[in-house]
């Protein structure tokens, strides 16, 4: 049984998720580690990127493995009570042009695999069209293709006992208030019901 508590963050493009894991490092400080985006370090790394099937494939294995890679060097060096990841190793199957059976095959894996790997995870909504954010370089998606990812992105997760979805606020500074809320509670042991019930509208 792991020592510490690993949490992924996730969710469509322009969610939030950046903004918060940079919240949560100035309210946990030394109590967390972050595992940063395998895709953010690929791409800006100069990893190609084509949109053709076979392409993406390649990518999105890369991706893949690195993001396991880091979450276990992070784990091991670290030693701290909560790592926090930006996205997860089942973010893959919402860009895959295979089918989801496709996915599992190719990387020797499972849905139920990829979803014992984390705790927790929380998923924040993209944002309405009014707040999407397209200041990202990296970021291509124009705004229906960042909803209709989003979707994508929660099916992936759909079965992970200790999911919570925070949707989208106008007010986004609630929005990551509720969250950081959540996170609190997940250190503070209460239950995904508990959470739910007690934090979410």
């Amino acid at each position: 049984m792991n020592s510490f508590v690993k949490l992924a963050i996730t969710g469509g493009p322009s969610g939030g998720k950046t903004t918060l894991i940079e919240a949560l490092k100035k309210e946990l400080g030394s109590k967390c580690a972050v595992v940063p985006e395998a895709a953010s370090i690929l791409y800006r790394g100069g990893f190609p990127r084509y949109k053709e099937a076979q392409a993406i494939v390649h990518a999105q294995t890369a991706i893949y493995h690195t993001q396991r890679e880091l979450e276990d060097l992070v784990a091991v060096v670290s030693q701290k009570k909560l790592i926090v990841c930006d996205r997860g190793s089942l973010d893959s199957v919402a860009y895959w042009p295979e089918s989801e059976e496709h996915f599992f095959k190719t990387l020797n894996s499972s849905r139920a695999e990829e979803l014992a790997r984390y705790d927790w995870v929380i998923h924040l909504d993209t944002a309405s069209s009014d707040f999407y954010d397209t200041t990202n370089p990296i970021r291509t998606e124009s705004f229906q293709e960042a909803w209709d990812l989003n979707d994508k992105i929660k099916r992936a997760w759909d079965g992970h006992p200790r999911r919570v979805v925070i949707t989208h606020n106008e007010d986004f500074l609630s929005k990551m208030t509720t969250s950081l809320s959540v996170i609190n509670a997940i250190l503070a042991h209460k239950s995904a019901e508990e959470i739910k019930k007690e934090l979410l509208p």
